[in-house]
């Protein structure tokens, strides 16, 4: 007992003196930590079936009520109910290394609707918050975060581990409504995705989630797989968020590139997109169908059943016109040459005429751009 005692008033040192063993030696000894101080398991993460097919926010916890994204402010969260007085007194930003001049590679552009994006570092335990200005990103803050007691690159519903990926925040709950290990409330976001889905990865309920613990007894790995922040880092994030418009990117590593890099990739990835749009309008599918991949699926279709479709509905058109605003790009975390680019899209033809959210993930192959997964909701 004196030694579980010494682990637990020493639990923040000790696991920063591990870090110098490797991953899978923090692993062990965060397990060990976990045994000795009892249950840290997060309720219901996991627990709950998701709707695949949307970004409908996952149900939380038995007998916890899920506010929907309409009932809260669409360019925030109404935290008004909160009682900050309750809250720990605010902890200082840890240091963080010089980036001057550097940006997350993969943050390549931000939709005017994000207005901010979450870039978690799962090997560093940090989440960084960027706001945009305009093209480019600021970074704003960097805070602890803890993550799947068994790691991380979830595979499988029940591995209690954070998945890598790009996600975004389906909705909020407040943490009235929650069990006290969430602490003062939750994001739920859109886990499994549509790569996922493609990967066959199952699961559902992850979060990003205030705590009920101590900033000493947060271990590193201590979720069932949400993304668990401090209570006042968890508001400050808050105050940024916008429900279904701002990107969570899950990275194992993040990698920093200079600035101009950055926007030079942007550029490139925006070019491509921009050619596709020009293609569709042409009426001309066979440019058009060469931007799509052999390896070309929908949530229904692959590219031979695609060809087929396109050709039908073009056979009837007279004219296509094709907006595209809103537009987010993104490299995707843990991927060779991968981008996920979303836009609202506004089509106009001769016999139909829609608005519709899309997504679309671009991969490099033999020196062309081509999309391997297109969806909308």
């Amino acid at each position: 007992m004196v030694r579980i005692r010494i682990l637990r008033g020493k639990a923040a040192a000790g696991i920063r003196s591990l870090r110098a063993t490797g991953f899978g030696g923090l692993i062990v000894a965060s397990a060990i930590l976990a045994v000795s101080l009892g249950s840290l398991g997060e309720g219901r993460e996991e627990g709950a079936a998701t709707s695949a097919a949307s970004l409908a926010s996952p149900p939380g916890p038995r007998g916890a009520a899920v506010v929907e994204p309409e009932a809260v402010d669409p360019t925030g969260v109404d935290l008004a109910a909160v009682d900050l007085a309750s809250v720990a007194a605010v902890r200082p930003v840890a240091s963080t290394p010089d980036r001057s001049g550097k940006l997350p590679s993969g943050l390549l552009q931000l939709p005017a609707s994000a207005a901010s994006a979450l870039v978690f570092d799962l090997h560093d335990n940090r989440m960084h918050l960027f706001e945009s200005t305009g093209v480019a990103q600021t970074l704003v803050g960097d805070y602890f975060v803890a993550v799947g007691k068994n790691g991380i690159d979830k595979r499988r519903e029940g591995d209690e581990k954070t998945p890598v990926g790009i996600y975004f925040i389906s909705s909020y709950i407040p943490g009235g409504q929650l069990p006290a290990i969430y602490g003062v409330g939750a994001f739920p976001i859109n886990y499994p995705n549509a790569w996922d889905r493609r990967l066959g990865h199952t699961g559902s309920g992850i979060w990003i989630h205030g705590t009920d613990k101590d900033e000493e007894s947060l271990l590193p790995l201590s979720s069932r797989g949400c993304l668990t922040l401090h209570n006042t880092d968890f508001l400050t994030m808050a105050r940024h968020a916008r429900i279904r418009h701002t990107p969570v990117i899950v990275s194992d590593r993040v990698s920093w590139a200079p600035a101009a890099e950055v926007e030079a990739r942007r550029a490139s990835l925006a070019a491509v997109v921009e050619t596709w749009r020009r293609d569709w309008e042409s009426l001309d599918t066979d440019a058009y169908l060469r931007h799509y991949s052999e390896a070309f699926e929908t949530d229904d279709m692959d590219l031979g059943s695609w060809s087929t479709h396109k050709r039908r509905v073009n056979a009837h058109k007279s004219y296509i016109r094709v907006g595209v605003e809103n537009v987010g790009i993104y490299g995707y975390p843990g991927e060779q040459e991968l981008y996920l680019v979303t836009f609202e899209q506004d089509y106009q033809s001769s016999n139909f005429r829609g608005r519709r959210w899309k997504h679309q993930y671009w991969r490099r192959e033999g020196g062309d751009w081509r999309i391997v997964h297109e969806g909308g909701t």
